[in-house]
């Protein structure tokens, strides 16, 4: 089901978020210890930088915290990780390759990937000088290209796996409905049809007002419970033939094939009631507002969606 996709997705994205926030507290006392044994062994000349690094890594520990989906704790985690490879490079051995590959690590598993990329290109003289690479600039240089190409082959590969599963998908992931640009499709599909069967076509456009301001007031998981439960309603109601799809947030589209008005206006009391009767936590009834189009033998596919559209409008203005 779809909302349970919905719910594992958010699950797993809050034990991302407390795994990055643990990793993180454990980066600070590990700076931190550091710290102390510069501090305990009197090498006072080196110890403001990794001091400097634990009070970042705390501050982004902190903010993490609070609101993982602010990007400003993986910039202080950042600069903090620059700061102490900035300390301990120099005394690096010449060549060696640790040191060289793990700002490309580093700032590709904190920052998305185009700006990752174009920053690890930016301050690629910045690492190469530290290291003490002078001599060989382009084998170094050479090197350091090869570290960035690698570094980030699973992160573009993850990338572009993500944008083809979001435009080949034809199911949305917070319901159980087809997409808007399926909808588009089918509704194309449904109207020639109808057209070449001379079968009567209906459309039911119904509204769900609880949804613009459920996230708001209840937060997010519930008004993607909502929606869901409100498009089960719907399938368990609706015939085997028959299509349901989103048009936009707090919109759906139910497709009718082979019925007429009479039928379609069944179905609506029928719709509106059994959401009527399911409750919902904190929210109670599930509101509906739903509008009948009938597709008619001189539409088109662009004339029907335009109706379909102004129904849609028309019932969000009854919601102002």
């Amino acid at each position: 089901m779809p909302f349970l996709t919905a719910l594992t997705h958010a699950r797993d994205h809050r034990q991302l978020a407390n795994r990055k926030t643990l990793i993180m507290l454990l980066a600070t006392l590990v700076i931190a210890t550091y710290a102390l044994w510069r501090y305990l062994v009197g090498d006072f000349d080196h110890i403001l930088t990794p001091v400097l690094s634990t009070l970042l890594m705390g501050i982004a520990t902190g903010l993490n915290l609070l609101d993982d989906e602010n990007p400003l704790p993986s910039y202080l985690t950042l600069i903090a990780s620059y700061l102490m490879l900035a300390l301990e490079a120099p005394g690096a051995y010449p060549g060696l390759s640790l040191w060289l590959g793990l700002p490309c690590i580093l700032t590709l598993l904190l920052l998305p990937l185009a700006p990752a990329m174009l920053l690890n290109l930016v301050l690629a003289p910045l690492w190469l000088w530290l290291l003490g690479q002078q001599d060989d600039n382009f084998g170094e240089e050479l090197r350091y290209l090869c570290l960035l190409l690698v570094a980030s082959q699973p992160f573009v590969i993850n990338s572009l796996q993500a944008d083809f599963m979001t435009l080949t998908a034809s199911e949305e992931t917070e319901c159980n409905a087809f997409n808007a640009s399926t909808g588009r499709e089918r509704l194309t599909s449904e109207a020639a049809r109808a057209r070449a069967l001379d079968q009567p076509l209906s459309i039911l456009v119904i509204y769900l007002p609880q949804l613009e301001m459920l996230s708001e007031q209840f937060g997010e998981d519930r008004r993607i419970e909502c929606l869901s439960t409100a498009s089960e309603v719907m399938q368990d109601i609706s015939r085997l033939g028959d299509l349901l799809c989103r048009s936009d947030k707090a919109t759906l589209w139910l497709m009718l094939p082979n019925t007429g008005e009479a039928g379609a206006l069944i179905m609506r009391e029928r719709l509106t009631a059994a959401l009527a009767a399911t409750t919902q936590p904190e929210t109670g009834s599930i509101i509906a507002r739903a509008r009948l189009v009938i597709y008619k033998a001189s539409d088109t596919s662009q004339k029907l969606e335009q109706r379909l559209l102004a129904a849609q409008l028309a019932l969000m203005d009854l919601n102002e």
